[in-house]
């Protein structure tokens, strides 16, 4: 449900701007009757009288309203921009929205902006004026009041139809659009893994099918606007016809002067024009509203404080956690409960599939529960600030990743940090004296501002980003899968100081050396746990099953060879 607080938030932060345009939009409107008065007092005065200093005095009046409606015009554009930047930076700086990126959030923001800063404001500013004119017209002459509002009457017909009937097609487009993005960005992605499988052509192709489609969609949406500006225009021209009609009828009859045929012509011109470009500015209007809704959406639950920091590492409790993954068949995790005390260091072992991923990304709080609960020094950590989160779980992930910036700012999470607090995470990682040997050191550019970086020293500075702050929980998911000998060394030596610091660490691998600093091993099996006992007992549950199997196979081939 969208959170009436920001939506009322979000009002208040450009009422003031809104209230100022329709009043710039109200003088605008009233000066704009300068025109047509002029003329009359051509008509009226200046070709009765033949007198140019009549003429010079009028004309220069008409310059001064013209210029005054013209600044009235351009504070009103200036405000329609400035409340489009505030409230860019209002719904910008506001947390993101549950399940929107950030792409789609900046789509969003450049919809609103240029919804306020374009031409479709102001249209919508001076519409409500449209009855000003029209009463004008009525005041001249009823009857030409009548035909400005048929006129009228008619194209905000044809819009309101158009509107009703087009509602259906644009939310088609909506959804095509999405499905289309939704797949370009898997292609985007997965590209290599897709190529692998074969998966890379059919997928393009359909990819090119759904953009086949969106662009019919697309095309008979501009066919029938097309079609709808046309009748407008033809509507508008001919009440603007049949208003000159009327008048020169009314002339002729001696109930009007030439002069009020010529302004009510231009009245009815003035009063239709707005309504002609109605269309347009209720489709950028109505996108504008769906983006705003996007961006009002309730976003995460509010933050709560961090636990204090006391130097010792984080108990951790989890209860009957269910993980069911977008799309997939059964669950990664089936009800799992573990605790796991303060200052522990726990190895999580298993075969492929077994959820040992899933149970460390739950752990750090970066893949919701579908179900149980998770507390991490009493706290729930998905409740907590990202940057709090951080400070008491440090998480480097199977796959870890650098993002363009510079080698330190990886490290310290692209935060405003001392050098020395980097620095220190590096040494601890045991790659501070790789990092200075690279070109620029720790100002050296990764991602895709910069060079590659080889996968082995990726990971290592994963790992020095997991270890930066001194966090009093640290989840490792397989931290030496992409490390050579000297890496394996320095995973080794960090782990061995983090256990000695009393840090809180869980560790995922399929390497027994890592298991070997643990004070228990974790077993997990098609995503529950089978077993979670102390070290020594579970090495020594393995060790004997290893013999058990080796001597049945013994057996076995001893009575083969018989």
């Amino acid at each position: 449900m969208p959170d009436t607080t920001r939506q009322h938030t979000a009002a208040e932060a450009i009422r003031a701007h809104a209230i100022l345009a329709l009043g710039f939009s109200l003088a605008v409107n009233i000066l704009f009757f300068a025109s047509p008065l002029y003329m009359m007092q051509l008509y009226g005065r200046v070709l009765d009288s033949r007198s140019l200093e009549t003429l010079a005095s009028l004309s220069a009046m008409l310059l001064l309203v013209l210029i005054a409606m013209a600044a009235a015009d351009a504070a009103r554009g200036r405000l329609l921009a400035r409340a489009a930047a505030r409230l860019e930076r209002h719904l910008g700086g506001a947390p993101q929205p549950a399940g929107q990126s950030e792409a789609g959030r900046l789509r969003d923001l450049g919809m609103l902006r240029g919804m306020l800063a374009d031409t479709a404001a102001t249209t919508l500013c001076d519409a409500p004026f449209t009855l000003f004119f029209l009463f004008a017209l009525f005041l001249i002459h009823p009857l030409l009041g009548l035909v400005a509002t048929a006129g009228a009457a008619v194209i905000l017909g044809a819009v309101l139809v158009a509107r009703w009937s087009g509602r259906r097609r644009e939310a088609s487009i909506a959804a095509s659009e999405a499905g289309a993005r939704a797949l370009a960005e898997t292609l985007d992605r997965d590209r290599g893994e897709l190529e692998a499988i074969g998966a890379l052509p059919n997928l393009q192709q359909r990819l090119a099918a759904a953009l086949a489609e969106e662009s019919a969609l697309r095309r008979e949406a501009g066919e029938a606007a097309a079609g709808l500006g046309a009748f407008n225009r033809m509507v508008r021209m001919l009440a603007h016809g049949a208003a000159l009609a009327t008048g020169a009828i009314l002339t002729l009859e001696g109930l009007m002067a030439p002069a009020a045929m010529l302004a009510s012509a231009i009245l009815a011109g003035r009063a239709l024009g707005p309504i002609e470009a109605l269309p347009g500015a209720l489709r950028q209007a109505g996108a504008a509203r769906a983006a705003l809704c996007r961006l009002e959406e309730a976003g995460p639950a509010p933050a709560h404080a961090a636990p204090a920091r006391t130097g010792a590492g984080a108990a951790v409790s989890l209860s009957r956690a269910m993980v069911l993954p977008k799309g997939a068949a059964r669950p990664a995790l089936r009800g799992i409960a573990l605790e796991i005390a303060a200052g522990e260091t726990i190895a999580v072992l298993g075969p492929a599939g077994s959820g040992k991923s899933a149970l460390a990304r739950v752990l750090a709080g970066c893949l919701p529960l579908a179900g149980g609960q998770l507390r991490v020094a009493g706290v729930d950590p998905a409740s907590l600030d990202p940057v709090d989160r951080a400070r008491l779980i440090g998480w480097m992930g199977q796959e870890p990743a650098l993002y363009p910036g510079t080698v330190a700012e990886n490290i310290a999470s692209f935060a405003e940090a001392p050098f020395a607090e980097v620095a220190a995470a590096a040494e601890a990682a045991g790659i501070r004296a790789l990092i200075e040997d690279l070109p620029g050191g720790f100002a050296a550019r990764t991602g895709a501002a910069g060079g590659e970086v080889p996968p082995g020293l990726r990971q290592r500075i994963a790992l020095a980003r997991a270890l930066f702050g001194r966090p009093q929980l640290v989840i490792l998911d397989q931290p030496t899968s992409l490390a050579d000998a000297e890496g394996e060394v320095a995973a080794l030596n960090a782990l061995r100081a983090l256990k000695e610091a009393g840090t809180t660490v869980i560790v995922i691998s399929h390497k027994p050396v890592l298991a070997s600093f643990a004070d228990r091993i974790l077993m997990m099996k098609d995503g529950m746990i089978e077993h979670f006992e102390p070290r020594d007992r579970i090495i020594g549950t393995m060790r004997r099953r290893t013999i058990g199997a080796v001597g049945t196979g013994g057996e076995m081939a001893r009575g083969a060879a018989q």
